[in-house]
């Protein structure tokens, strides 16, 4: 079992920011969408029909709604970061180690170590600062690209890559092969 990678991130608010981000639903998104275009089209509706002051709930629900949900993952962070402060007393380190068959992740603030397989591993997102692993039970694990202190970036993005693409499970086709009586 040969070390191939390690990293050191550290969850600050900018790096929570940026995984709440890339963990945007977007079904969520487009449902949102969807009602600030119902409350608008309502509003106009409802303006048209001889109702001028009924154009003024509608957009202020359009624009509480969007904004609500154009912030969602900054609240999330803040929220985050402040659970981090107050349960660690600074922003929560960890070394991720990547070896052939796995990667583990040790939190330096409590000093809990996850041993995670590749399998788990259902997608792979990259920004300009950190690559992202998203697992399958929607847990992010970040591997900050300036902080390696095994191996580097550009080769880190292709082995994880070729792990992932390998590890991702597809769904099991129906056996029809039962025969009729």
């Amino acid at each position: 079992m040969e070390l191939r990678f390690e990293n050191c991130c550290t969850l600050t608010k900018d790096a929570l920011l940026a995984m709440n981000r890339k963990n945007r639903n977007p079904v969520f998104t487009a449902a949102v969408i969807v009602l600030c275009a119902a409350y608008l089209v309502n509003g106009v509706r409802a303006a048209a029909a001889g109702y001028p002051t009924g154009l003024i709930a509608p957009v202020v629900c359009a624009v509480v709604l969007g904004s609500f949900a154009y912030f969602l993952p900054n609240m999330q962070a803040w929220f985050e970061y402040r659970k981090n402060l107050a349960a660690f007393g600074r922003d929560a380190k960890c070394i991720t180690k990547f070896y052939d068959d796995r990667f583990v992740v040790e939190n330096l603030a409590n000093g809990k170590v996850s041993p995670i397989p590749y399998a788990r591993i259902r997608k792979v997102a990259e920004d300009e600062r950190y690559v992202f692993l998203l697992l399958d039970t929607r847990i992010i694990s970040p591997v900050d690209k300036n902080d390696f202190l095994t191996g580097d970036a550009e080769s880190f993005s292709d082995f994880i890559r070729v792990k992932a693409v390998n590890t991702k499970r597809q769904k099991a086709k129906p056996d029809n092969t039962l025969q009729d009586r």
